[in-house]
């Protein structure tokens, strides 16, 4: 089951959402989230938040549609995104996309990448993504289909990343390691061929696909 989330930093241009919400089996709103839902003109299965970012028309609108939604008070543990991540594992989901995830606040945007390694641990695909980047966590392999010229970085998440081999890159490795205090930083590298992939040994690596 793949789910979609739309939380609610900033989203300039959506022409990047639709291939990655082609296949999704539901549709998750985070409290402003669900401006990116209207400004698409989707119907979101299910709305959630504290919605003390939400314009309040906006959240009327979807009541009105009968959209189910989820009522939390400000203070609380989780963010709105996690209570949207929450909600969509309850349902059953094994893929999601997550949008309006990176934003000005660096602490959300940090949070929600660090969050993308307890999702893998539960045996979760999630790929927290905007206009100009994509961002998973992978413990093994990876197979990346894009275009040539395409930029990647592989940053260590784990203290040690090793036994990484990179084919289809304009920067190959083979069996190298990378750690977290390391002074080799494997950022920009390039995509030399529309397939490559990335193969790890043990430890967690963010794989960062961009573009400028």
């Amino acid at each position: 089951m793949k789910a979609i989330i739309f939380a609610g930093a900033k989203i300039s241009d959506y022409g990047f959402c639709k291939d990655y919400m082609t296949g999704a089996d539901t549709v998750i709103c985070c409290d402003g989230g669900m401006h990116h839902a209207k400004a698409l003109g989707i119907d979101p299965d299910y709305i959630v938040g504290d919605f003390d970012s939400a314009a309040p028309e906006v959240l009327a609108y979807y009541r009105e549609k009968q959209i189910p939604v989820r009522q939390f008070p400000e203070r609380k543990n989780e963010t709105d995104m996690e209570l949207g991540i929450l909600l969509a594992l309850e349902l059953g989901a094994k893929e999601l996309v997550l949008f309006g995830g990176i934003g000005d606040r660096f602490d959300h945007t940090l949070a929600n990448a660090h969050y993308l390694l307890s999702l893998l641990k539960k045996g979760i695909r999630a790929r927290l993504v905007d206009e100009k980047n994509c961002v998973e966590v992978i413990d093994r392999h990876l197979t990346i289909e894009g275009k040539k010229g395409e930029l990647v970085s592989t940053l260590p998440l784990s203290m040690e990343v090793t036994g990484i081999t990179l084919t289809g890159f304009s920067y190959p490795l083979t069996d190298a390691t990378l750690t977290l205090d390391g002074d080799y930083i494997a950022v920009s590298n390039v995509l030399e061929e529309e397939t490559a992939t990335i193969e790890i040994k043990s430890g967690y690596l963010f794989v960062i696909r961009s573009r400028d």
